[in-house]
């Protein structure tokens, strides 16, 4: 049972998700969490664990293993909440040590406040205040409303701090820096707008939400206030952001291959959707470029196979021949050397962090090459799919609820941060030499 249990360990991806331990009696016997289930799940099994360790017992008394994978570490972190409150497995109560699971309180009052209190502390709260949790990592809970405080800025003070900043007729250091509305300083309405908005999303009603401040948005564009239409359109953009298309601790544990039917769906519109030859969509790779000024220039391959991102095809390039900020000299540089490795496997659809001058600069490569692969550059300012066809440009918008879109954007936005993360280590090493 162990080698069975240790080979599906080795199998896991490189991918956020949240993980559940069974004993010989298929009883849930702890519930996890990871950025990368491969990385967390494999740690358990390391050879010199301390047997002395409560993580060795309950490495003793896996049965059996379960996975769910989520689209986000962020959606994880409340799947795993989830699903702690619903089976309150054994072992994540015993390895709290003596500390108490976290839970998220929203005080609701004329002034709300957010904040996290310990199991041990829950019977100081009123029967009006929200709870959320438990989360069995306390750092989960504050990742969660560090995120979140982004977005929609909330009250923390306790009542002696709020007093103090009220008769000084000053906000706190996170009034300053547009963490907290301020309401001490007279804006109650925003904080309790804020405070009902993160409700919603910790309830997994943030579609609601966004449809919500949608209809404010179009309303004050109506009204020709566009100041204030343009400040709600950021808050969207900012959350959209932060979900990537939020799904539900419900969702997953309705069905637990959530994230397969998802990819399975992305690819089959883009098959509809893309006027190109695609017969198949197995392996799609993303380029991006990341320089200032031309110095210390690189290049980023990130891929996504069956339609999920696959890090272990990850590819980075450190540009030769281009001192000179030249992007699509660049670019061009990249697939040269790419198309070069034929023991590389065969990519189905090339996608490109630009417009035409880059979907330009790749197919000349491939002409001269002698290959020819499908290539669509995606335009970020209204999110454009560009393909060039019998020698003329085209442009395909397909809408942001798209699920073909949703994954070449993801692939995008992946191609700039491990193409800007290669360029930011070249640049330390230039600073220590």
């Amino acid at each position: 049972m162990k080698s069975v249990l240790t080979e599906k360990v080795k199998n896991l991806p490189k991918s956020p998700g949240v993980y559940i331990y069974k004993n010989a009696q298929g009883k849930v016997i702890y519930v996890g969490k990871a950025k990368s289930l491969k990385s967390r799940v494999g740690s358990y099994f390391l050879k010199n664990l301390d047997p002395a360790s409560k993580t060795y017992t309950l490495v003793q008394n896996i049965a059996e293993m379960d996975y769910i994978l989520a689209q986000t570490e962020f959606e994880a972190i409340i799947l795993e909440a989830q699903l702690i409150k619903k089976y309150y497995p054994k072992y994540n109560i015993l390895m709290k040590d003596d500390k108490s699971f976290l839970y998220i309180v929203v005080r609701n009052g004329k002034v709300p406040r957010i904040g996290v209190l310990r199991e041990t502390d829950l019977g100081t709260i009123s029967k009006r205040d929200t709870i959320f949790g438990p989360y069995n990592d306390g750092r989960n809970a504050k990742q969660v409303l560090r995120l979140l405080r982004k977005v929609f800025p909330y009250c923390d003070c306790s009542p002696a701090k709020f007093s103090r900043y009220a008769r000084l007729h000053t906000p706190c250091l996170y009034g300053h820096l547009g963490l907290c509305p301020a309401p001490c300083v007279g804006n109650i309405d925003q904080n309790k707008q804020n405070s009902e908005k993160i409700k919603k999303i910790l309830a997994g009603k943030s579609t609601a939400l966004i449809k919500t401040l949608s209809r404010q948005m179009k309303k004050y564009s109506a009204e020709l206030e566009y100041e204030k239409a343009g400040s709600v359109k950021d808050v969207i953009s900012k959350f959209e952001y932060l979900t990537q298309t939020f799904h539900t601790p419900q969702e997953y544990v309705d069905n637990p291959y959530l994230v397969n039917d998802l990819a399975f769906q992305s690819l089959e519109e883009l098959k509809l959707q893309l006027p190109l030859q695609l017969n198949s969509l197995e392996r799609i790779e993303c380029y991006d470029i990341s320089n200032i000024s031309g110095k210390d220039s690189v290049g980023s391959l990130v891929v996504a196979t069956n339609g999920k991102i696959d890090k272990n095809e990850y590819k980075k390039f450190k540009i030769r021949l281009k001192e000179q900020p030249d992007d699509f000299g660049m670019l061009a540089e990249v697939l040269e050397r790419r198309l070069g490795h034929s023991d590389w496997p065969v990519p189905d659809l090339i996608v490109l962090d630009g417009g035409k001058g880059q979907l330009s600069a790749v197919l000349k490569v491939m002409d001269t090459l002698g290959v020819n692969f499908p290539v669509v550059g995606l335009a970020k300012k209204f999110e454009t799919l560009v393909y060039k066809k019998e020698n003329e440009f085209f442009e395909v918008r397909l809408g942001k609820k798209n699920k073909g879109l949703q994954l070449l954007m993801s692939l995008r936005d992946e191609a700039h941060r491990f193409a800007q993360k290669y360029h930011h280590e070249l640049r330390k090493k230039e600073l220590y030499k």
